[in-house]
């Protein structure tokens, strides 16, 4: 299915540059169904990747999704959980991405006791998006990339795990 651009399609892109982001068109996945998409970067140092789109049979809405994968350093630490142990752990690092964005659709995958990735989405409808909507959608993409740092900060407060120095001698900023 092919879709035209729409002026909603070019205002979102338009602020994603303007406020710095890297942004490319989103390759997605034949599974993943879209009318339209952008893989979202920030800029370096840090390196958090978001996806917005609109769904293919939804177009009157904007999905902005945030994708964590746990590290293998940390899922050898939660495999070493008892289920009662793990469930806890998710169930406090879901209650601290609700407390960042209460609005936003979050998923613990494939299970609370056998977490590999986590996802936290924002639904933001066509009919919303006009030149003076740009602060709130800003704000919202900001509040993604806060649950990112609450996701890395809550696996690093259970389970530290310190990285290697680099050949510089500087450590990463993040770990997850």
């Amino acid at each position: 299915m092919v879709v035209k651009t729409s002026q909603e399609d070019e205002l979102v892109s338009k602020w994603l540059i303007e406020e710095g982001f890297n942004v490319r068109k989103l390759e997605a996945q034949p599974h993943f169904k879209i009318a339209w998409g952008l893989d979202v970067y920030t800029q370096p140092p840090l390196h958090v990747n978001l996806k917005i789109f609109r769904p293919e049979g939804k177009d009157d809405r904007y999905v902005l999704l945030l994708g964590v994968a746990v590290s293998p350093e940390h899922k050898k630490k939660l495999s070493e959980l008892s289920a009662e142990e793990a469930l806890r752990f998710s169930s406090k690092l879901m209650y601290r991405i609700i407390s960042v964005c209460p609005t936003c659709n979050t998923g613990l995958q494939p299970s609370p006791v056998d977490l590999q990735a986590i996802t936290v989405a924002r639904i933001i409808f066509r009919s919303e998006l006009s030149e003076s909507y740009k602060p709130r959608f800003v704000e919202h993409v900001y509040t993604l990339i806060n649950a990112f740092f609450t996701i890395v900060s809550t696996f690093n407060e259970e389970f530290p795990v310190i990285p290697p120095k680099t050949k510089a001698g500087k450590e990463p900023s993040t770990i997850l």
